[in-house]
């Protein structure tokens, strides 16, 4: 036809090699991005269904317990105050309608050792929350080693939010494992919390330090009046982790 230029076939293919590019990158980019969070999240799994308690656990400073969904960090924790694996016990991210008495029973110390030895943290409501108030506890009592209690698909972004919070604190971590021991990858319920907690393990990795939340004054063992005891069911936690 008058008046068009018509195109050499080799120049159409490339211009469609040319658009085609930048497709190929973003479909490549995005398949790395799935295999490195697919691999990282097998990794992950693998990591928190292994850890094992040392055969000989040493003594610290301290026992921290956090509490949450997963049961056996109470006695756990419990169990090593009583045999003299620290000096004090912190049960961090309490629920407020829980008294020092109700915490000694679910945890199963003696009467002497919650009047003499259990702290109570009641401000805690999430796993940033925990790491603040235990190392404000730690630092207020001169502790440099803690054993930290807690289940074991959250022990890994736990150290890294102690970390944070103070990265020279020795941890010893102690991870309770579930009673249920069906493999995740059959278990839908297990493994949704594994996916989730993967995910904000991520994101505690991502977000480094906190700037502005150094120097609070740890929340220490203050039951409550009766008149704040909720008449409610009550259970030993309140955090969302």
């Amino acid at each position: 036809m008058t008046g068009q230029r018509r195109r050499h076939p080799e120049t159409e293919a490339e211009l469609r090699r040319s658009g085609g590019g930048p497709r190929r990158l973003f479909v490549f980019l995005t398949a790395l991005l799935f295999g490195g969070l697919t691999g990282g999240f097998l990794a992950f799994a693998h990591y928190v269904d292994g850890i094992t308690v040392p055969v000989d656990l040493p003594a610290a400073d301290g026992v921290v317990v956090w509490t949450g969904p997963g049961g056996g960090r109470l006695e756990r924790a419990g169990a090593l105050i009583e045999y003299g694996r620290g000096e004090r016990l912190l049960v961090s991210g309490v629920n407020r309608s829980l008294t020092l008495d109700s915490v000694a029973r679910l945890s199963g110390v003696t009467a002497d050792t919650a009047e003499c030895c259990v702290d109570i943290d009641y401000a805690a409501l999430d796993t940033r929350g925990n790491a603040r108030e235990t190392v404000a506890w730690a630092q207020a009592l001169g502790y440099d080693h803690i054993i930290l209690v807690t289940s074991a698909y959250h022990m890994p972004r736990a150290l890294v939010e102690l970390s944070h919070a103070m990265g020279g604190l020795h941890v010893t971590p102690v991870a309770v494992q579930p009673t249920d021991t069906a493999d995740w990858w059959t278990d839908l319920p297990r493994f949704r919390r594994l996916a989730g907690e993967y995910a904000k393990y991520l994101l505690s990795l991502a977000r480094g330090r906190p700037v502005n939340e150094a120097g609070r004054a740890p929340v220490l063992k203050d039951p409550l009046p009766d008149a704040e005891i909720s008449s409610d069911p009550v259970t030993p936690n309140q955090n969302a982790e």
